[in-house]
């Protein structure tokens, strides 16, 4: 019996494909493992975002910290924070059989399966449009291996929606053409909980898809499964929601959101950025961070390169067969994508420019390309030879333009690391010539199929191992030992050293590297841009507004208190510091600088000052304001009258740093003399001598509740932080935290779940219905 299964597992197909995805990706990531004795690492947002991103999930998660992150900037709602990241990815609860600080280790091989789960999936979905599987296993090859994977390397939670994404196409055709019930809704509730912000540029992408391959193909025909896709659709949503709805209610706070395309900017880009698209389509993906030519960065993700292929296969279909549905949708593609408002569909219509949708196109030109590679000998010479000559003519163009036109008055050209384009332009050329001899030339060998297949993955795999190990040379000082030390060594002599009390945070030098979330300690910094919605109001009221990182400027000293940041860690020694602690981490000497002037996290206010009142005030000067009262809006000040006084003028009059340490030892008289947190908030201990606010550093959040020696407080918002009225004498107040929409999203996925059940069920008995409406008795069997 075993023996059966495990011989029917290797004959089959998806493990075929499993294993030219594996041997493709080995080619690519295995060098690097090697070299580094097991380790994996690229440069920037891999190293410092996703890196610890995984590892701080890792550790929450098996202590139990599923709801508040202390070590997320100033603190924020722990599952929507990560549920971008990390806590949707099936992935990363398998990397949760590992140690957290193995992932250093682990991603390499995750990333290797990650492409090998993109070929299956695309392979599941290509394969009804060809007769001959092995073109579909060639289509899965250039999906995988697309220049939208390769550009996305240091973008390690993208690979894993490109995996799963075609499953929502093929459990649409299941539902649409096989009228098999409960396999969409199960893909939309996978890619939603995947990744709630992809599945909003993929619900886009599925009106598209449903409109030009069903209803404009045979709109009486196809209209009827309008419904029935609508249905699956919101059930599978629901399925998600108990991690789709506290991701969206959380997200909804980011002002990132809020930009939005006006006037002209809606219709047109600049030129480099349609020269990029068009890059993107003829020529292998760039290094985001190290660009060969038009932008010196990009973060965008413009990559849609086939590999081999490139887009001649593409063309071919289109010119060949206008009218047929793959063209459609690319062509429709296109032009979205070179229009802003509607490229801005895909991303929430978001303002910034992102091409990070192209993976959807990019499975239909697989597919067309796969189409086209087995109709070789049907389709007349002709489109090919037009296919490739377009190819061909576009690149030239797009290479002399960007190599010989001036680009400005200082600089010669578009091209600025010659020897990259070089490269790049080498292997499209190379692309074409293969091209050329494989569907031109030698289309009826004999190992055409086999000499293809190979040919492919040796493309492939060569040219993201060029991309993986260039990034390794120019970035050299972000070896797999440097980010390991910084990392991890670091972390594990910071716990050593730093006291075990709570009522502290740490700021570091190096802020974008992330290091207190592998640490696992209370910060002041982060490089995220998925932060508690208070933590954007926070800074954008110092006129100091944060983006993806929280970088303090050293002259807002008086955060410094109000944060509760008491050390502070560098590689550089500070003579005039007080210094805590040193040690080398392998790579570095590490500084820890102790803060003398700092308040515990909770301590209380006599005064408020209102938002205009505080707004009045010199940008430059707020810092050391909030240091004397509180900020609230009108509608909060009526209260705190019986609570907290008005700040005298003289006082707003004077802010100044000469009244800097009277400020913090005011504050410090009544400071928290006990701080605790918990997997489900904290609880603090404060003596007063009348009855105040007590002020604590922390988010604002509708999850927060507290009480005071008992009792239900109102938590009032202060410039994004937290603040509760306190009684004479002693004072033990908890914050408790239940992450909004939480229990109503786990409710709807039950309910959604059970719906689901049914709906498989019932229509298996609906069909069997139809199949035999009499009630007889198949042949063979009897009535019981």
């Amino acid at each position: 019996m075993a023996v059966s299964v495990l011989k029917k597992t290797f004959q089959s197909d998806y493990t075929k494909v499993f294993l030219l995805c594996l041997l493709t990706s080995g080619l690519m990531f295995l060098p690097s493992i090697i070299i580094n004795k097991g380790l994996f690492t690229l440069v920037g947002d891999f190293n410092y975002q996703q890196i610890p991103f995984n590892m701080l999930s890792n550790s929450s998660i098996k202590h139990g910290d599923i709801f508040w992150s202390w070590a997320t900037d100033l603190g924020s709602n722990f599952i929507g924070s990560y549920s971008f990241y990390t806590l949707g990815s099936p992935f990363f609860w398998l990397s949760l059989l590992f140690p957290a600080s193995f992932f250093p280790y682990i991603i390499g091989p995750m990333l290797m399966l990650k492409y090998c789960v993109a070929g299956m999936t695309a392979f599941g979905y290509m394969k009804r449009y060809v007769s001959d599987k092995h073109y579909a296993a060639m289509g899965a090859l250039l999906y995988a291996f697309s220049g939208f994977s390769v550009v996305n390397l240091m973008f390690n939670h993208f690979q894993d929606v490109i995996a799963f994404f075609p499953l929502l196409l093929a459990g649409m055709d299941k539902l649409v053409e096989d009228r098999k019930h409960g396999w969409f809704a199960a893909a939309v509730a996978l890619n939603a909980t995947l990744n709630f912000f992809f599945f909003m540029g993929e619900l886009v992408f599925l009106i598209l898809y449903f409109c030009i391959r069903f209803l404009a193909e045979d709109i009486r025909k196809y209209i009827r499964a309008l419904p029935k896709c609508l249905l699956e659709g919101a059930v599978g949503l629901g399925m998600a929601c108990f991690l789709f709805l506290p991701a969206v209610l959380f997200t909804v706070q980011n002002p990132r959101l809020n930009a939005f395309l006006y006037g002209p900017s809606a219709l047109t880009f600049d030129g480099a950025r349609y020269l990029e698209i068009i890059k993107a389509f003829l020529m292998p993906a760039d290094l985001m961070p190290y660009q060969s030519a038009i932008y010196d960065s990009d973060f965008t993700s413009s990559g849609a390169y086939l590999p081999l292929f490139g887009p001649v296969l593409v063309i071919t279909m289109m010119i060949g067969e206008r009218k047929n549905w793959m063209s459609r949708i690319t062509l429709l593609s296109l032009i979205m994508a070179c229009i802003p408002l509607l490229n801005s569909l895909f991303y929430v219509l978001n303002a910034s420019y992102y091409a990070r949708w192209f993976y959807m196109p990019v499975l239909i030109m697989a597919l067309m390309s796969a189409v086209v590679l087995e109709k070789r000998n049907e389709i007349s010479i002709r489109s090919i030879r037009k296919g490739w000559l377009i190819t061909a003519g576009a690149t030239a163009l797009l290479a002399v333009f960007l190599f010989f036109y001036p680009w400005s008055p200082s600089e010669k050209s578009a091209v600025f690391r010659p020897d990259l384009f070089l490269f790049y332009l080498s292997v499209t050329l190379a692309g074409l010539a293969g091209t050329y001899y494989l569907i031109g030339r030698f289309k009826s060998t004999k190992y055409w199929t086999l000499v293809t297949t190979a040919v492919l993955v040796l493309f492939s795999g060569g040219l993201g191992l060029f991309n993986i190990e260039v990034t390794n040379s120019v970035y050299s000082y972000q070896s797999g030992s440097d980010i390991y030390n910084t990392l991890i060594k670091t972390a594990r002599f910071l716990n050593a050293v730093l006291p075990k009390s709570e009522d502290y945070r740490v700021g570091i030098s190096d802020d974008g590297s992330n290091l207190p979330m592998v640490s696992n300690t209370p910060t002041v910094n982060s490089f995220t841009s998925m932060v508690n919605g208070s933590i954007f109001n926070f800074y954008r009221s110092l006129d100091d507004p944060r983006e993806v990182k929280t970088i303090i400027p050293d002259s807002y000293f008086g955060l410094q208190p109000l944060l509760s940041e008491r050390f502070y860690i560098d590689t550089v020694q500070d003579k005039n510091g007080y210094l805590y602690a040193q040690f080398n981490n392998g790579t570095n000497t590490v500084y820890v600088y102790e803060n003398k002037n700092v308040l515990p996290i909770g301590f209380t206010y006599d005064y408020y000052m209102t938002t205009k009142q505080f707004n009045m005030i010199p940008a430059e000067d707020r810092h050391l304001a909030l240091l004397k009262a509180v900020v609230l809006s009108p509608s909060e000040v009526s209260r705190v009258k019986n609570f907290l006084l008005p700040i005298p003028i003289s006082q707003l009059n004077s802010i100044e740093s000469g009244n800097y340490l009277q400020d913090v030892r005011a504050r410090a008289s009544e400071a928290s003399t006990y701080f605790h947190r918990d997997q489900h908030g904290f609880t603090s201990k404060i003596r007063t001598d009348s009855e105040k606010y007590a002020f604590f550093s922390v988010p604002y959040d509708q999850g927060w509740s507290a009480t005071v020696n008992g009792q239900p407080v109102k938590i009032l918002n202060t410039d994004g932080f937290m603040i509760v009225p306190v009684n004479e004498g002693n004072n033990t107040i908890r914050f408790t935290y239940q992450t909004p929409g939480l229990t109503a999203g786990i409710f709807i996925s039950l309910l959604s779940l059970v719906l689901w059940a049914g709906w498989i069920y019932g229509g298996k008995k609906f069909s069997e219905r139809l199949s035999n409406p009499f009630g007889k008795t198949p042949p063979g069997r009897t009535l019981s």
